[in-house]
Formats: C-alpha cells, sequence, structure tokens
C-alpha cells in the first residue's frame, strides 16, 4: 500500500524531532559522565594532596570559591508565585521590592543568598541506567529538600510526602510532551529515562508545588545505595516504630524478614537499614506517610552519625562519594559540591530543623493521595526561606 503523501511530512517531523531528542539525551549522558569523571578525579587528587596540609587547603579553597561563584550565578531568582498565593493583604504593596511579599501585615523577604538542593531516592536497584521504556524512569519514593541558610548558618531539611498531589508534566511514548496533570509527585521522576530528564521533571514539579521555588541543584540516588551509605558510617541507631515492626519485603528477588518489635532500638547494619526506609505495606492506610515518618528518623540519625565518624576520618567523604556515584544521577559539580560540603560543616541542624508537609490522606480511585494544607505550606516557606523585613526601623 502505497503511502499517503500528505502523511509524509507529519513522519518525517517526527522523526525529526525523536532524533533531536536522542541526540540531546546523548549529549546529556556524556555531561553527566564527564561531570562523574572531574569528581572522581577531585577525590583522586584530595587523596593524594591529603599528605600535603598546604596543598590539600589551596587545592579545596580554590574549587570551593569556584563552586561559590557558580551557585552564586544561580540565586538570581526568587519564588514565582509566592507574591501571588494570598492576595488579600494588599496594603504598602506599592513599596516592595523584589523578592518581598506582605502577609498577615507583615513584609517578608526572600533569602537571596539561601542554597536550595533536592534529593530524591529512586525505587531502582542497581546502578543507575537509562531505561529504553520513558514511562519506566522509576518513582521517586523519597524526596527531601536540603536548604543552606548562610545567614543563620543553619541547615533545614523539608520532607515531601511521595504521594502529594500536584501539578506534574506528562509525556508520551515517544517522549513529547504532553501537557500536565494532577498527580502524585514521585510520578514526574518516571516520566522519562530515570536520567537527568527523569530529574528535571522532578525538579519543576517541586518547585511549583513550593510557589515557584529556585532549586540550585539536585541528587538522585537509587534506594539501595542507603546499604552501602550506612555501614560506610559504621551504622545507624534507630528506634522501631510501629509501621516497620516485623517488617517483610522483597531484595533482589529474595525475601527479608525483620525480628523488629515496636520500641526496640536497633544498630542498623546491610540491608536492615535499607528495608527500615524503603519498607512500606500498602494494605495499611497511610503507609506513605508512615515511611516518611520513618526517613526523618533515619536521616537525623544518620547525620549525626556521618559527623562523629568523618570526624575520626576526614577522609571519609571521599569514600562515601566513590561508595554512590555508580548509583548517582546529579546536575551538581564538583566544584559546587566542594563549597556545599565547606559550608554545612560549619552549620547548626537538630531535629527542629527537620520538617514534613501538613495535610491530609485520601483514597483515589487506586492509590492513596496527599492534598497539603495549602496555608501551612506557604507559612513553612516563610519561615525558611524568607526572613521579616523590619518596619519603622522595628
Amino acid at each position: 500500500m502505497t503511502e499517503d503523501i500528505w502523511s509524509r511530512p507529519f513522519r518525517f517531523l517526527i522523526e525529526y524531532i525523536k532524533e533531536n531528542r536522542m541526540e540531546t539525551k546523548r549529549r546529556k549522558r556524556k555531561k553527566n559522565k564527564i561531570r562523574r569523571g572531574v569528581l572522581t578525579g577531585l577525590c583522586i587528587l584530595i587523596g593524594v594532596l591529603f599528605v600535603s596540609g598546604i596543598s590539600l587547603i589551596a587545592a579545596w579553597l580554590l574549587l570551593g570559591y569556584l563552586g561559590r561563584v557558580q551557585i552564586a550565578a544561580k540565586q538570581n531568582m526568587v519564588p514565582e508565585d509566592m507574591g501571588q498565593a494570598f492576595t488579600a493583604d494588599t496594603e504598602g504593596e506599592e513599596t516592595l521590592r523584589t523578592g518581598e511579599l506582605r502577609y498577615q501585615g507583615k513584609t517578608y523577604a526572600y533569602k537571596s543568598d539561601i542554597m536550595t538542593f533536592l534529593f530524591m531516592g529512586i525505587d531502582k536497584t542497581g546502578e543507575v541506567e537509562a531505561s529504553e521504556d520513558l514511562y519506566e524512569g522509576g518513582q521517586a519514593d523519597a524526596l527531601f529538600l536540603a536548604v543552606l541558610d548562610p545567614g543563620e548558618e543553619k541547615i533545614s531539611i523539608i520532607g515531601i510526602n511521595r504521594d502529594t498531589m500536584t501539578e506534574i508534566s506528562v509525556y508520551d511514548r515517544n517522549g513529547l510532551y504532553a501537557g500536565t496533570q494532577t498527580a502524585q509527585i514521585a510520578l514526574a521522576h518516571a516520566y522519562g529515562d530515570g536520567m537527568e530528564e527523569s530529574c528535571e521533571n522532578t525538579v519543576n514539579a517541586v518547585s511549583q508545588l513550593f510557589y515557584g521555588l529556585p532549586i540550585h541543584g539536585y541528587c538522585a540516588l537509587n534506594m539501595e545505595v542507603v546499604t552501602l551509605l550506612n555501614d560506610a558510617v559504621g551504622g545507624v541507631d534507630v528506634v522501631i516504630p510501629e509501621s516497620a515492626a516485623g517488617a517483610d519485603m522483597e531484595i533482589d528477588g529474595e525475601r527479608y524478614k525483620t525480628e523488629w518489635k515496636t520500641g526496640q532500638q536497633v544498630h542498623l547494619m546491610g540491608n536492615d537499614a535499607y528495608t527500615f526506609i524503603r519498607y512500606r505495606d500498602t494494605q495499611e492506610p497511610q503507609s506513605a506517610e508512615a515511611r516518611l515518618e520513618r526517613q526523618k528518623t533515619y536521616l537525623q540519625a544518620f547525620i549525626q552519625q556521618a559527623v562523629s565518624a568523618i570526624g575520626q576520618d576526614i577522609t571519609l567523604p571521599i569514600t562515601l562519594y566513590q561508595a554512590v556515584t555508580p548509583y548517582m544521577v546529579t546536575d551538581i559539580t564538583a566544584q559546587e559540591a566542594v563549597h556545599i560540603v565547606g559550608e554545612a560543616v560549619s552549620y547548626s541542624f537538630s531535629g527542629e530543623d527537620l520538617h514534613t508537609l501538613q495535610g491530609e490522606v485520601r483514597m483515589g480511585e487506586t492509590f492513596e493521595e496527599f492534598y497539603p494544607d495549602e496555608t501551612a505550606l506557604y507559612e513553612l516557606i516563610l519561615q525558611v526561606f524568607y526572613e521579616k523585613v523590619p518596619e519603622n526601623g522595628n
């Protein structure tokens, strides 16, 4: 049968678009490999120079300076939709500057020097690799915003329920943009090949959920990497909540069942750490919320243990990086990583700086759906990312 002559231009156009997207993906993957190579080289350089204090400090300071310059270039944006979210308070609006807004009679200014990074735990095992199926990029079962505040010299972390309903961009099986839909935010990562496009789609979804919040970098890790990180710092102590008692899940094709009891203190090693943060009984209501609470508990304990371990072995960050590289997709450069670490080590962090979204869990047609409390979310953003502007000298 002869092809309809009128369909040829459209077929050629679709093929051109697909080929163009494939070339873009190849360039991104090559760029990601180069970035990993640079970071690996940095690790080797620091290891070699470790025996020479002056050289190590000079190299570290130089990279940190370059990283600060790179991040500063990204810090020229403010949350796009915060000023329009609550429009009832217009008093003094004509005097507002860029990045300022009025809320409940007070003026707030966005902290322009703040650094915000999105960390994603992906429900995949093994080393990262591009999926041939553009609907199989993997879901983001763990989502955390890490916020470094130079002004207050502290770190804040915001956990996001993977079932949070928000607007995400969707694509067809050819990778062509098909519009937006309201769905669980974890699905944003699934639309893509599991590499940069999946991460960028998730970044956009989180930014939109947070009223256009600028996100300065991302890091996605296949979730089983927690086993490597956990054991590298010597294990983590946690108290077993009811949601994890007797956890039973499949790991690498084998059943893995614990004998944990509610209230028991356990030193997590190996697969225990992965089970603790990953296990979820989907037959139980609000299981995603319960798992997020466990992830918060684990994260706080891990940070404390990691700081202690690094105090005993200053080369541990190199070991950690080398361990996670095969399981990671990131757009954070080597220079930026050095700057971030250099800042973070001197910042404070406590349980009060670990936040989750308030809201309501409802049962959808098939899966649970989490609807955030918009007012509470707005006020959390003000608390973490904004500061009050003194009025009349007060």
